[in-house]
């Protein structure tokens, strides 16, 4: 069963698992602070997936990566918002998909977020690629990434896994 409305903590506690699905990063982010779900998962024993934005709110401090028009060049737009606190990691997905992508006449990941990567680390996972994340022990499953400091770097390939 899928709960799209909020819940009080003990019934959240009740469930098994827990799926965050995808969308504008910020919408999401802003709807679970309304639900209050970053409190009420605090003590969540199940299982936890996110995709794609859900995945992504799903870090302590979420990096936002700018997708919609306007936002690149919006000094207003916030590309650091608090999250869940599920993962150390800041999750970029779909990287084979967006790699390509330009923004307000700028290059998605060259010119947009390569720069924001400076003094920060992104885990950049490609579509079928996961982090595991169990007691504090982060595992990276599949094609994927890191970008720092404006570098990207090949983290895992195909059908390997890496501790992170």
């Amino acid at each position: 069963m899928i709960i799209a409305i909020p819940l009080s903590k003990e019934k959240l506690l009740n469930y098994d698992v827990i799926l965050l699905a995808g969308g504008h990063v910020p919408t999401q982010n802003c709807y679970f602070k309304e639900i209050d779900l970053k409190e009420k998962i605090k003590d969540f024993q199940g299982i936890v997936i996110g995709i794609s934005a859900g995945s992504m709110n799903s870090a302590k401090t979420v990096y936002v990566q700018p997708e919609e028009p306007g936002e690149a060049l919006d000094s207003d737009f916030k590309r650091w918002i608090p999250g869940l606190n599920l993962t150390k990691q800041n999750i970029l997905p779909h990287y084979q998909m967006v790699k390509d992508y330009y923004l307000d006449g700028k290059k998605l990941f060259e010119e947009i977020t390569y720069p924001n990567s400076i003094h920060h680390c992104f885990l950049v996972l490609e579509d079928g690629s996961y982090l595991l994340s169990v007691n504090n022990q982060e595992t990276v499953y599949g094609k994927s990434y890191l970008l720092h400091d404006g570098k990207l770097e090949i983290l895992c390939h195909e059908n390997e896994n890496c501790k992170i």
